[in-house]
């Protein structure tokens, strides 16, 4: 509803999505999602001109584990992450600190926003990066990139991020109260969460919202060509002029 005001319906059923296989423990058993409260500062990478959050960076390596261990295949999962710092230091991440064999970790696809467009992974797990004082999360806060990061997940979806500072922006806003709604906005460790004590109250819709649900609605009905090019904050996403 945040994006196409409630026109854009499931193919499948709630049944469809659930992997009662996985041997995985998702915070309520019926929404196969969870937002992973993140706050662990941002600082700019080796090349000064991306950024990485170690902390997440973490995350994503104990969740990325857990899924290998639940035998979900390489190519089941995908990693989103809007900074090219953060996709090299999740790697690095991975390979130097999970349990799994290396060649398992070096399968798995970990890549920007852009590179994801018009396909799907059946496991998502979203880094957002920015975790600051000053709230500033650049070009997190696109609404276009966000509704395509969403949305790419097949039967399960974990977003990684700071929900103080994520929620300064109404898009985010929304969909942070909205897991708080459902009771899987968590903190703490993978394997030993708890809900996340923070409160938070919706604020209005964007004033642009029609003509943002313009633009996804055109875009999101076919893929386009990414350049798979790092895109930072001072880069625009050019495919959706």
């Amino acid at each position: 509803n945040m994006f196409y005001d409630g026109s854009l319906q499931n193919g499948v059923t709630i049944s469809e999505r659930i992997r009662p296989e996985l041997d995985f423990d998702w915070p309520n058993p019926n929404v196969p999602m969870f937002f992973l409260s993140s706050f662990g500062s941002e600082e700019l990478a080796s090349t000064g001109t991306s950024y990485l959050n170690r902390v997440e960076a973490l995350s994503v390596e104990k969740i990325v584990t857990k899924l290998l261990k639940g035998s979900i295949h390489p190519s089941q999962i995908g990693v989103i992450t809007p900074y090219q710092g953060q996709r090299a230091f999740i790697m690095q991440m991975m390979i130097m600190n999970g349990s799994m064999k290396r060649e398992l970790y070096e399968a798995i696809e970990v890549a920007s926003v852009d590179a994801f467009q018009g396909r799907e992974k059946d496991y998502i797990i979203l880094s957002c990066v920015r975790s600051n004082d000053q709230s500033s999360i650049g070009f997190v806060s696109d609404a276009r990139r966000m509704n395509v990061a969403l949305t790419r997940a097949r039967y399960g979806l974990i977003i990684l991020g700071n929900p103080k500072a994520l929620s300064k922006t109404s898009y985010w806003n929304n969909l942070i109260c909205h897991y708080k709604e459902l009771q899987v906005l968590m903190e703490g460790n993978i394997g030993n969460m708890q809900p996340c004590p923070l409160h938070f109250s919706r604020t209005s819709r964007p004033h642009n919202t029609s003509r943002t649900e313009d633009v996804l609605n055109r875009h999101t009905r076919s893929a386009f060509n990414s350049s798979h090019n790092d895109l930072d904050d001072n880069i625009s996403l050019h495919s959706f002029a």
